[in-house]
């Protein structure tokens, strides 16, 4: 499901709805989804202590919105295959940031894993075949959405010790959407929206696709496997937005990036796969 964020993008772009426009939309849509969902079933999710409101601010503001704004740009700058390659150097950012927060040890494992997502960006890039295939912003917001993707890791997995996931996900998405309409033309949107309802329903498809749904389907897989199990399948996105995007959008993908997109996929299997004797 996430991997078809980038044929929302351009869908909507038919209607003069850019990338920011939509991703605060779905923001706005998922919050009232799963507000109305919690008020009526469970009510008690609701509650939150004060102490934790900055960390909430920050899931939301700091990761969710950028890690969503970024993405977006970055799709429409470059590609939905190279966007979504370029998100998932996420885990050499999650390996700096324990390191330097958590003073996780740096292993060969991760070290490896590190050098691969390098590896395969530079593939991406069109480095490796002599020419810059995107803009250097295409990287800049490519690496941001990786960022924003690795902080939401680290800063919900925290959260998650004390709030149940659900209680995490609406207030992320609650400040996410508000922090967006700072900056984002909501009032343009609507009118957009109410005069084409093919945007509409593109609109209320996106969040419930890319945000409510595919998040719900995510929290019930960490129900019933391992979280390194869920991940390691959750990594096919790359590879999922690589197809939908030569299927549907008709983007080359050569030699170079399917090797990129090896590295990617290599690297983050190899830092959630646990050695034999951790796993005993």
């Amino acid at each position: 499901m996430w991997g078809t964020i980038g044929l929302f993008v351009h869908f909507m772009k038919r209607y003069g709805i850019d990338s920011v426009e939509l991703t605060v939309g779905r923001f706005l849509i998922a919050t009232l989804f799963t507000g109305v969902y919690l008020l009526i079933t469970r009510r008690e999710l609701l509650k939150i202590r004060l102490r934790d409101l900055p960390g909430l601010l920050a899931a939301g503001l700091l990761c969710l919105l950028l890690f969503n704004v970024s993405y977006g740009i970055a799709i429409e700058k470059s590609s939905m295959s190279a966007a979504a390659v370029m998100l998932y150097t996420s885990p050499a950012f999650v390996t700096v940031i324990s390191c330097v927060c958590f003073r996780e040890k740096i292993t060969w494992r991760k070290g490896i894993a590190v050098v691969l997502s390098v590896v395969g960006c530079a593939f991406v890039s069109g480095i490796m075949s002599g020419f810059l295939t995107y803009q250097a912003s295409a990287y800049f917001w490519g690496f941001c959405a990786a960022a924003g993707y690795a902080s939401y890791s680290i800063v919900a997995g925290i959260l998650l010790k004390r709030y149940h996931a659900a209680t995490v996900l609406f207030y992320a998405f609650l400040f996410a959407a508000c922090g967006g309409c700072l900056f984002a033309d909501v009032r343009g949107t609507a009118e957009i929206v109410c005069q084409n309802p093919a945007a509409g329903i593109g609109m209320v498809g996106a969040a419930l696709v890319c945000n409510v749904i595919s998040y719900l389907c995510y929290n019930l897989a960490l129900k019933y496997a391992e979280a390194s199990r869920v991940a390691v399948i959750a990594s096919i996105e790359p590879a999922a937005a690589s197809v939908l995007g030569a299927i549907f959008l008709k983007e080359h993908i050569d030699s170079f990036g399917m090797a990129g997109i090896i590295c990617i996929l290599s690297a983050v299997i190899i830092l959630n796969t646990s050695g034999k004797e951790k796993a005993e």
